[in-house]
Order: C-alpha cells, then sequence, then structure tokens
C-alpha cells in the first residue's frame, strides 16, 4: 500500500485532483490548467521537482507578461499567438526554462481568447501556476526511499566480489575455473549499474546538500571490477604452480575475506609490501615459461594491489567528511 501511495500515478492523479479543487474553489477560469500544470511538475525526485518548478515559474511569469503586452498593444488573434510563439520559445531556451514552454503556451491561449484582457488575468494566471506546481512539490516531497534497497545491493555486490576473490584464489593453485565465473561477472556488474541509478536518485532526494557517498561507493566498486576482470585475464594464462603462486593463492583468499565495506584496505596494502620483499629474496626463474609465469603472477599482484587502493582511497576521503 506504502509503495502505491509513493509510485507516481497516485501522485499525478491526486495533485492534478487536489489543484483542481483549490482552483475551483478560488473561482478561477480555467481552473482545470492547474490540475494539467500540477501533471506536468510531478518528478522522480525531489531534487529534480524543485528544479523544473523553479524554471516552469520562470517561464509561466514571463509568458504571461509577455501575452499581456503583445495582446493589448496589438490584439488578441492567431498571427499574435504566434507572435508570442516566435518571441517566447527563444526565451525559453536562453533562459534554460524549456520544460516551462509548454505551460507558457497553454496560459497564453487563456488571453487569447478572453473579451477583456486586464489585470485580472495576469492574476488568474499566475495563481493557475502557482497551486499547480505548489500542489506537485507537496507530493513529490512525498518519495520512496531506496537507501534500504541500496544497502541491501552493496552487501550483494560485496558478497559477490568475495566469491570471485576466493574462487580466483582456488584456480590460481589449480588452474581450474568455475563454469559459472563469468556468469557471476556479469551478474555483478549488471547489479552494480541498477545501483548507481538508485544512488543518483538518493542524492537527487535530499534538496539542499548532496549525499555524493552512495554514487562514489558505486563508482569505487565499479573501478574494482575493472581491476577483476584485469586479474582475471592475468592467472587465466598461468599455467604452472610454483610457491609463489600458493603465497599469493593464499593472500587472495584473505582478501576475500575482509572484502566488507568498512576495511580501509592499509593493512592487507602492507601484505603486499611484505610479500613483494619475500618474492624478491626467492630463487629467480629457472627457464622462460617459469620466467613468463612468475610475470604473470607478478602482473595479478599488481592488479590486486590497484584492487585495494582504490578502496582505501574511498575510505580516506569519506573518513575526512
Amino acid at each position: 500500500m506504502v509503495k502505491y501511495l509513493q509510485s507516481k500515478t497516485f501522485k499525478i492523479t491526486m495533485s492534478a485532483t487536489i489543484a483542481v479543487i483549490i482552483a475551483n474553489y478560488m473561482k478561477l477560469d480555467f481552473g482545470v490548467t492547474a490540475g494539467i500544470i500540477a501533471i506536468l511538475s510531478i518528478q522522480d525526485t525531489k531534487k529534480e521537482a524543485l528544479t523544473v518548478g523553479g524554471r516552469r515559474l520562470i517561464a509561466s511569469g514571463v509568458a504571461i507578461l509577455l501575452s499581456f503586452m503583445l495582446y493589448i498593444l496589438l490584439g488578441n488573434n492567431p498571427f499574435v499567438f504566434g507572435l508570442f510563439l516566435l518571441i517566447f520559445i527563444p526565451i525559453t531556451n536562453i533562459l534554460k526554462t524549456n520544460e516551462g514552454m509548454v505551460v507558457g503556451a497553454v496560459l497564453s491561449t487563456h488571453l487569447l481568447i478572453s473579451t477583456n484582457i486586464n489585470i485580472y488575468w495576469i492574476i488568474n494566471e499566475a495563481k493557475l501556476t502557482i497551486i499547480g506546481i505548489g500542489v506537485a512539490m507537496v507530493f513529490n516531497l512525498y518519495t520512496a526511499s531506496f537507501e534500504e534497497n541500496f544497502e541491501k545491493n552493496k552487501k550483494d555486490i560485496e558478497e559477490q566480489y568475495k566469491l570471485i576473490l576466493s574462487d580466483m584464489a582456488v584456480s590460481l593453485v589449480t588452474q581450474a575455473v568455475p563454469i559459472y565465473e563469468q556468469k557471476l561477472i556479469l551478474s555483478v556488474e549488471e547489479l552494480i549499474k541498477s545501483s548507481k541509478l538508485m544512488a543518483q536518485i538518493i542524492n537527487n532526494n535530499h534538496l539542499f546538500r548532496s549525499n555524493n557517498y552512495y554514487v562514489s561507493y558505486i563508482d569505487m566498486r565499479l573501478i574494482q571490477l575493472d581491476a577483476i576482470k584485469r586479474m582475471k585475464r592475468h592467472f587465466s594464462r598461468v599455467y604452472m604452480t610454483y610457491e609463489q603462486t600458493k603465497l599469493l593463492s593464499d593472500f587472495t583468499n584473505d582478501v576475500a575475506i575482509n572484502i566488507h565495506e568498512d576495511n580501509d584496505c592499509i593493512e592487507l596494502i602492507n601484505k603486499i609490501t611484505s610479500l613483494r620483499k619475500y618474492y624478491e629474496m626467492m630463487e629467480l626463474p629457472k627457464n622462460r615459461d617459469e620466467f613468463e609465469n612468475r610475470a604473470l603472477l607478478f602482473q595479478f599482484l599488481n592488479d590486486l594491489e590497484d584492487f585495494l587502493i582504490i578502496k582505501k582511497e574511498f575510505k580516506e576521503y569519506f573518513h575526512n567528511f
């Protein structure tokens, strides 16, 4: 029930109906126009509604005053209405208030068919505009909260990353890739894309402050996904197992276990430094094949480090807020 009350269909229906009722109660001419303005003013997010509503108010004000002057000076006939459009449309483009073009044109037609143009019409059209946009704004403020759904998606992304990295840790040693691996990567990629849309809606539902955390979190996971894809390309070409492979496999599994959001990855990055130092002390490759395989392992380690640095920088940035 709550979901339906927050739906765009419900908000359009109720805002249009209430706007017409208010306009008729105030005995305004063309009261149904307030309902049409309300319909056009319902938006998906609060920030979008405020922006569009403001632009529509400006465009409507320009349309009312321009129509009044033109019809008073030149008469109200279709040719003057055409002249009004020739002037009004470029003005909306200049002021970047194109959202109010249709509403402004409709308001102008009220003066066009009027037999006695006077100040009453300016007041009438202004009231219709304010009622329509005002009622819609009230309903626009009542929007669904996506934070809970986003948190669920975030946990799902982290769980899928954990599974991907755990499988990589095993594959480094066994050289066997799970048959569902590609499907899993595509699945998490789609989940990230849908979560980014959700994050943008959450951000645009904060009227007077930006909450970039949600969008930034998804961007961070998306960049990490690119690192995972590079890691996958490197380890899939490894066909020999060494002591270094086992150490890297254990470390990859350690990363998978600590994939959760709160980890700043500093300890894991320090472990990479220690791992590199240990590698430097080990015996050099004995032949070309061993050299190439160990080079691939080194690239895998670099990509894994990138994966961790991305998260570390994200945590540092939002720790300062």
